[in-house]
């Protein structure tokens, strides 16, 4: 048994985006698992008010994630299925809309090492997705 069976498929021609759909979910299920647990890592991304990052908000905000951590995981597994694919361009189009809101409206983010990963995530994730979307859906 090698660990490649686990990993996921590549269409014929190539392309790396359902492995790094694996690996943001891997690390948004790791920040769901924190959230449960301790708020230290999200009150960082939330520096502005970390007052407002309570137990509750740091477990409605690791039930959001995990929904987004499925979401990129089965379209990782499933890169050709259109509506899990749009899915999850939406996935890190929310979180893109919230971390910017959260930074440039509300002011709760502030730009440090703890929140520049999410905002280079989520805008990232948004931008491959979409530019890569005829190539994996055969479009």
């Amino acid at each position: 048994m090698s660990l490649a069976q686990y990993l996921p498929t590549v269409p014929a021609g190539g392309g790396v985006l359902p492995y790094w759909l694996l690996i943001t979910s891997a690390a948004s299920f790791y920040n769901v698992a924190q959230n449960y647990v301790t708020l230290k890592q999200s009150k960082e991304v939330y520096a502005g008010k970390p007052e407002e990052m309570t137990p509750l908000a740091g477990r409605l905000f690791g039930a959001w994630t995990a929904m987004a951590a499925v979401v990129r995981l089965l379209a990782a597994y499933d890169i050709s299925n259109q509506g899990l694919y749009d899915l999850a361009i939406c996935a890190f189009g929310v979180a893109t809309l919230h971390f910017t809101t959260e930074w440039l409206v509300f002011g709760t983010v502030k730009p440090n090492r703890a929140s520049l990963g999410p905002l280079l995530v989520g805008s990232s994730g948004v931008a491959w997705t979409l530019s890569q979307r005829a190539y994996y859906l055969g479009l």
